[in-house]
């Protein structure tokens, strides 16, 4: 019998890939735990750690770990190690009113990239939403989903390695 949470998430899973597009390619689910594999592997882009002009550090710009939420196959939902992510930026956030972030939402290369996109900006509206309710500026916050744009790209055969594509990063930037 699947718990509440995997229920809610299996409907918002069939409804968006109902809506996204008639013709998605629908992953396959088997051994995925929604649990990050043991070993994995994850790619980034360099992050500026300080903006030109201004001398002045961005949060976690040598942690991508501290910047970065992952999801489970399909879902939206923010786990624990997640919640405690974001609850570490929005304290840095609330600090400096200065900073902004750029809430980027990946996902792994299965399905069709209606589907990745749409999923891409339900998770960063998840985390936006979090991130405002740990008191966060509305005005201090911005999205943008990308989906399996980059991530079809990439050679992955693993869970592991299409674990580490499931995520929003946390980009800073000054104003």
């Amino acid at each position: 019998m699947l718990s509440a949470r995997r229920c809610l998430a299996s409907c918002c899973l069939a409804i968006l890939i109902l809506t996204a597009c008639a013709t998605a390619d629908k992953p396959s689910a088997s051994g995925d735990s929604g649990k990050a594999p043991a070993a994995h592997q994850v790619t980034r882009h360099p992050v500026q750690a300080v903006r030109p002009g201004t001398g002045k550090a961005l949060p976690f710009a040598d942690d991508e770990a501290r910047r970065t939420v992952y999801f489970a196959l399909g879902d939206t939902l923010i786990d624990a190690d997640g919640v405690e992510v974001l609850r570490l930026n929005a304290q840095r956030l609330k600090e400096d009113p200065q900073l902004v972030v750029v809430l980027v939402g990946y996902t792994d290369n299965l399905g069709s990239a209606a589907l990745n996109l749409a999923v891409a900006e339900k998770r960063t509206e998840a985390v936006s939403e979090r991130l405002r309710s740990l008191g966060v500026p509305r005005n201090q916050i911005r999205r943008q989903p990308v989906g399996s744009e980059q991530s079809s790209k990439s050679k992955c055969d693993s869970e592991s390695c299409r674990w580490s594509m499931r995520r929003v990063e946390l980009v800073y930037e000054r104003r």
